[in-house]
């Protein structure tokens, strides 16, 4: 989309946004309320078993701020015409002003503060990696790239394999010591939503970066989406076979959702990867 209409459009999404954000960090009662509907739906969903959102209702909470702010660096470049970091450095700025107000109107200001930040930092930071389709839309796999891409794609597979189809799950002999490393964490001041289940789904969430990254340096920026299918494809399977085959491991949908997210992020950041190499080739002297 290109041309006044776009503009007015993320103009007038970035207005309403900012007023619901004011009125949201000016009224803690009100998002106290808004809360109240929203874990009691969280709590259906978890009925539902199979894993479903089996992590922290703070995290979920967490999240939902984290999906909120990915869209901004995007409405901020379409509103006014800047750069990709031009228009992250506007939003953030805007988000660190609304979180202060919002932390100021709450009865634990720096608790407030640092989980609203951790949230949208996030967020930014995949907002920023959503402008990597439009940059890197020409950025092509090199022969490099594919020949370095099958091999680790190979040794990231029977990884895969090992940690996906183990008899017993990868963390049981070290459960406790995670536990006593968050409780020290807490203290060090990361916040409290951040909790096992938190750090389970993040790390499910890393684990399959590699997955589309590699997949992107395969084939190619135009294909990025295919990293993320790639990664729903690879989870299901691995789910699956948990759920038939192997008792002692528990099935989880929230695996799917954070396998799926992490390959997606992985596809991503493969595009920027392949742009910059791109953008490198084309200065050399001689080009």
């Amino acid at each position: 989309m290109t041309g006044p209409a776009p503009t007015v459009l993320a103009r007038s999404a970035l207005a309403a946004g900012v007023v619901v954000a004011l009125t949201l960090a000016s009224l803690p009662g009100l998002v106290t309320a808004a809360l109240g509907p929203f874990h009691a739906v969280v709590t259906v969903l978890r009925g539902a078993g199979h894993g479903l959102l089996s992590v922290e209702d703070g995290f979920v909470t967490a999240t939902i701020v984290t999906a909120v702010t990915i869209p901004l660096p995007v409405l901020v470049a379409m509103a006014v015409p800047v750069s990709a970091r031009r228009a992250v450095s506007l939003a953030a700025t805007g988000v660190l002003a609304l979180e202060g107000i919002a932390a100021l109107r709450s009865d634990h200001p720096g608790a407030t503060f640092t989980s609203l930040v951790s949230a949208s930092a996030a967020g930014l930071l995949l907002g920023w990696l959503v402008f990597a389709p439009r940059r890197g839309r020409g950025a092509c796999a090199t022969p490099r790239s594919r020949r370095v891409a099958t091999w680790l794609i190979v040794v990231y597979g029977v990884a895969v394999l090992l940690v996906g189809f183990t008899g017993s799950p990868v963390d049981a002999g070290v459960h406790p010591g995670i536990l006593r490393a968050l409780v020290a964490a807490h203290r060090l001041g990361v916040p409290d939503w951040f909790g096992y289940g938190a750090l389970e789904f993040t790390a499910n969430v890393l684990f399959f970066v590699p997955l589309g990254l590699l997949v992107v340096l395969l084939l190619g920026g135009r294909r990025w989406w295919v990293g993320a299918v790639a990664g729903l494809l690879v989870s299901t399977a691995i789910e699956s076979g948990q759920a038939l085959f192997l008792p002692a491991r528990f099935a989880s949908f929230d695996d799917v959702l954070a396998n799926t997210s992490g390959a997606a992020i992985g596809a991503l950041i493969g595009v920027a990867v392949l742009a910059r190499a791109a953008r490198h080739r084309n200065s050399r002297p001689g080009r």
